[in-house]
């Protein structure tokens, strides 16, 4: 028997910046004249200024920090792309080239970096990306406690398979990471975690299990018969395969917490795999507010609690 300790967290949050080191001297220097706990993403276009998602607006990245004056901003230079890609890969991409061939690649502290290039087929498929000239820097934080109200209103007594949804950079990861803190910390439920994109690198405890850069279908299969976890969390359900397989883990008695690009109920139903049955909660985030906050607790229904 597994006991639950029941507490009510303090909501308030603390910031904290994951490692960048991997960004050039240039960039690294203005950013330290940045406040970063509100940076979220930064744009490397080749032959365009730098900018980013400060406070959830765009503004530019200049000598000095941020700045709303394109005119003052650090102009990307392809020297600035490929120094960035050879730092995060450790001079070596052709051991990162199944994610690069994905779209991104991710840094050995959890940082996903989008990649725009030329992509190479053969036999119509895509073997890998070349002459890269654009990064989407997705800058994560570690927001303690932002989903306690999560926590609180739907895993304190029981558990449910749910699924939180919300458009891209939204903080559905952020929350994931928070959940199985909390889990961890208050339970002794076997948790395991499938970090299909290498996101939960800091994320570690007694009861958790990591499984890394693995498609869900794969390691749910091995890791149902060999790691036996009570919740499984992993990242965005995107594909036939991903649904299919929080389905049968699902119909196995292991609970599913999960997350979906998504605005509200009405766009999660008009998803080509969507499978209603699964999920007895959703947790809706709102795309206006910063991101973590939490805009609607629903039922299997999709009625408000």
């Amino acid at each position: 028997m597994f006991v639950v300790s029941f507490y009510f967290f303090n909501l308030q949050i603390y910031y904290s910046v994951i490692d960048l080191s991997f960004l050039p001297l240039r960039i690294k220097n203005a950013l330290d004249r940045t406040d970063t706990d509100i940076l979220s993403e930064l744009r490397f276009r080749t032959g365009y200024p730098i900018f980013g998602l400060y406070g959830g607006k765009k503004n530019y990245l200049s000598e000095s920090g941020v700045t709303l004056n394109r005119e003052n901003a650090i102009v990307c230079s392809q020297e600035t792309v490929l120094e960035t890609v050879e730092n995060v890969t450790e001079k070596s991409l052709y051991a990162f080239n199944d994610k690069l061939k994905q779209g991104f690649i991710t840094s050995k502290n959890g940082v996903r970096i989008g990649v725009a290039g030329d992509c190479v087929f053969d036999n119509g498929k895509i073997v890998t990306i070349k002459k890269i000239s654009s990064l989407n820097i997705r800058i994560p934080h570690e927001i303690k406690n932002c989903s306690s109200k999560i926590f609180n209103k739907l895993f304190l007594k029981e558990t449910f398979n749910t699924l939180i949804v919300s458009p891209p950079a939204k903080g559905k990861t952020t929350i994931l990471k928070d959940l199985a803190r909390k889990f961890n910390e208050y339970t002794d439920y076997a948790v395991l975690i499938i970090d299909e994109r290498g996101e939960f690198g800091q994320i570690s405890g007694e009861n958790i299990d990591l499984i890394r850069f693995s498609d869900k279908n794969y390691a749910l299969n091995y890791a149902i018969r060999s790691m036996s976890p009570h919740i499984v969390i992993t990242d965005e359900l995107q594909t036939q395969d991903d649904w299919k397989s929080a389905e049968q883990a699902s119909a196995g008695g292991i609970k599913i917490i999960a997350s979906c690009h998504g605005k509200d109920a009405e766009d999660l139903r008009k998803k080509e795999y969507f499978k209603k049955d699964i999920f007895e909660r959703y947790v809706f985030l709102d795309a206006e507010k910063p991101a973590g906050t939490i805009r609607e607790i629903s039922d299997k229904d999709f009625v408000s609690l």
